[in-house]
């Protein structure tokens, strides 16, 4: 099985795409088998000549390699799989209509071989392109029924060829119609389903990031704290959590209105992202308050980087309707202890938090616990 399988991956390779396009290549081989052993019959039942025949197997041959080869190198070559597929198209069809004036009484049959050739088409194909394709087999087969009248009259009856050119010609108008309505079906699918993947990703970020600000939301804040709290058991690297809260924010509300508030928490959103550390985590945990994860951060490592954002949002200026105004934010800042829950750290950070609020606001107070809360 396994030599199976490596043989598979040599002749394929290791891109899905470019094994599923040399299946298909595999696939019309076996069709060209089936073809050409129908025509060597005409030969041995005396109803066609050797040498066309022998010529015609020789040329499907160097095609079918010439195409593997194509499809191989074809990244290198930029060919899409959609020109690949006009080409061999337009090489299947000159071979079967070759073979149809090459046959004797046998090759009526043959000329189900060009509606199967439009089928395979159509997997990778536009409508337009199918289209081209059909007509392109008419006029090819209308040509070649005309040679035939002149290069082997014994083989050419004019009320057989009229009755195979209009049975083929219709059929392969329809299948290029019904085949056409699938490739657009299938680009319509296309689409739709580029629609849903977008639309998918769009509710995965609401439900992880808040609107207004476009911070983590505490759902997201949760999952994240969770994944940490296992980590954090089997890798004991330091992490620190602080609970920020902006100063006075109702009166902020009451005084300049709901937009001012919005807009305060946009702003402070963005400076937060211009201060913090790549890895930090700033998540809106709810209304004015946020909570910081600073991953594998000592506490004094911490502190002087939410010292560094109390600053520059200290700095901050509102105008709202001539108004001026500042705002702040207080914090608790803890450093997790080995083994500590995270519902425990934000806990003691959130106690911290009060007691800032509790001692004049504007400012971050951090401590690391001996022991754990119960």
């Amino acid at each position: 099985m396994d030599s199976v399988q490596r043989m598979v991956e040599q002749f394929g390779g290791d891109d899905v795409k470019m094994r599923r396009l040399v299946m298909y290549w595999g696939a019309t081989v076996l069709l060209y088998l089936l073809s050409l052993s129908i025509l060597w019959v005409e030969v041995y039942s005396g109803n066609a000549a050797r040498r066309p025949v022998l010529w015609l197997t020789a040329l499907a041959i160097a095609g079918h390699l010439l195409f593997y080869g194509l499809i191989r190198l074809s990244k290198y070559l930029h060919l899409t799989p959609a020109q690949l597929s006009v080409y061999q198209g337009r090489f299947a069809i000159f071979c079967t209509v070759a073979g149809y004036a090459m046959m004797g009484p046998l090759r009526g049959a043959s000329l189900v071989i060009l509606l199967v050739i439009l089928v395979f088409c159509a997997f990778t194909l536009e409508a337009k392109k199918t289209h081209s394709l059909s007509v392109f087999a008419i006029l090819l087969l209308a040509g070649a029924m005309i040679l035939m009248k002149y290069a082997v009259p014994h083989l050419f009856n004019p009320k057989t060829e009229l009755i195979h050119f209009i049975l083929s010609g219709s059929m392969l108008l329809s299948v290029a119609f019904l085949t056409g309505r699938l490739s657009e079906l299938r680009a319509r699918m296309k689409a739709q389903r580029a629609e849903l993947i977008e639309a998918l990703a769009h509710i995965q970020l609401l439900a992880e990031r808040d609107e207004l600000t476009s911070l983590p939301n505490r759902r997201y804040m949760s999952g994240l704290l969770g994944q940490e709290e296992c980590r954090l058991k089997t890798e004991r690297f330091a992490g620190c959590l602080a609970m920020l809260d902006l100063d006075w924010f109702k009166k902020i509300n009451d005084a300049h209105g709901h937009a001012a508030g919005d807009e305060v928490l946009r702003r402070f959103a963005a400076e937060s992202r211009l201060c913090l550390r790549r890895g930090d985590v700033l998540a809106r945990w709810g209304g004015e308050e946020f909570l910081l994860y600073l991953r594998d951060t000592r506490l004094e490592a911490a502190q002087a980087v939410i010292e560094r954002l109390r600053e520059r949002v200290a700095s901050l200026r509102f105008d709202c309707g001539g108004a001026r105004f500042g705002v702040t934010f207080s914090a608790g800042l803890v450093e997790l202890l080995p083994d500590e829950p995270m519902n425990i750290g934000i806990r003691r950070a959130d106690a911290l938090l009060y007691r800032a609020k509790e001692e004049g606001r504007n400012r971050v107070i951090a401590e690391v616990a001996i022991t754990i809360a119960a």
